[in-house]
């Protein structure tokens, strides 16, 4: 059996800036676009960074999971759906993935929702030095023994010192915390992360430059900088159709970036062939790429032909 995606869903909606709101709209959404009901779901795991009133308790997906009413009784013959928050950055949704897979192979939940977005803690949709789009995303999953499911993740992270990206001035704000946010942008480059982390990817899967020429490998990209998807193909020497990003209207959705490149993929119709998806996440402090096979298909050991990802040609 391996781990399926079920369904996914995005919500930008203008008329609120509440992040817990976003994404009950999301996983609302994404659930009624499937066959599952929010009954049948054991698992809810939310991977937002940015959020309502910089509400540190109770967790982010238990306010998530009262909204959309998911688990919340004992039920007979099940248990109560078991939720919580697990933070990392961009690449959230991606370590989301790895943990929610270790309850679905053991049969210990049937289905699981991921959920990804962030706001400025005011709620506030445009707040000036904030970078990322307001917005909440969400992929509900589940198994299946005809998908090949999710290899390994495969991480980089910066060597320089590690120093905040966001923080709450409490010497500036005062008794304002709760509305306020800072966010720096100015560590080391998201691209090099990234590039790394996919050419990690793609040598474990077994893949070259000629999947991704034919198209049955898809990379998608997160958006830490306008036009990140077209460098990380020029970088990676693919051919711009086969890296894709997401929509420039969206801007830098964050933590919910995956969910957003894969709709968009699927939209456009690239998916339709492609034996390999890889989820690609970045920011300046660290990287993530995992695989995901929808169908059975065999791994090569190594590549075979055409140039590896990231050579010339």
């Amino acid at each position: 059996m391996g781990t399926t995606i079920m369904a996914a869903a995005t919500n930008t909606d203008l008329d609120t800036g509440s992040y817990f709101e976003l994404a009950a709209r999301a996983a609302l959404a994404c659930l009624a676009g499937s066959e599952v009901s929010v009954d049948e779901v054991g698992m809810l795991i939310n991977a937002g960074v940015f959020r309502d009133n910089n509400i540190c308790e109770p967790a982010v997906s238990a306010l998530i999971q009262k909204r959309i009413g998911l688990g919340l009784e004992y039920q007979p013959g099940r248990l109560p759906a078991f939720s919580f928050d697990l933070m990392h950055g961009a690449s959230g949704l991606l370590h989301a993935i790895i943990a929610a897979e270790s309850f679905l192979a053991m049969g210990d939940v049937r289905y699981a929702l991921l959920v990804a977005g962030d706001a400025h803690p005011s709620m506030r949709r445009h707040v000036p030095g904030f970078p990322y789009t307001t917005g909440a995303a969400v992929l509900l999953l589940g198994t299946s023994p005809t998908v090949g499911g999710f290899g390994r993740l495969h991480t980089r992270e910066s060597t320089e010192a590690s120093e905040p990206s966001a923080w709450v001035d409490m010497n500036e704000v005062g008794a304002n915390g709760r509305s306020a946010m800072r966010v720096r942008r100015d560590g080391p480059d998201a691209l090099e992360l990234a590039a790394a982390a996919v050419r990690d990817c793609v040598d474990r899967e077994g893949l070259d430059s000629a999947d991704f020429d034919a198209h049955r490998a898809v990379l998608l990209a997160p958006a830490p900088m306008p036009g990140f998807a077209e460098i990380l193909a020029d970088t990676l020497g693919l051919q711009p159709d086969s890296v894709v990003g997401v929509p420039e209207r969206i801007g830098d959705p964050y933590t919910a970036a995956p969910v957003h490149a894969y709709l968009s993929a699927r939209e456009s119709g690239v998916l339709d062939t492609a034996e390999v998806t890889l989820f690609l996440t970045a920011d300046d402090a660290a990287a993530a790429c995992l695989a995901y096979r929808p169908h059975h298909t065999p791994v090569a050991a190594a590549p075979a032909a055409g140039a590896r990802v990231g050579e010339r040609r």
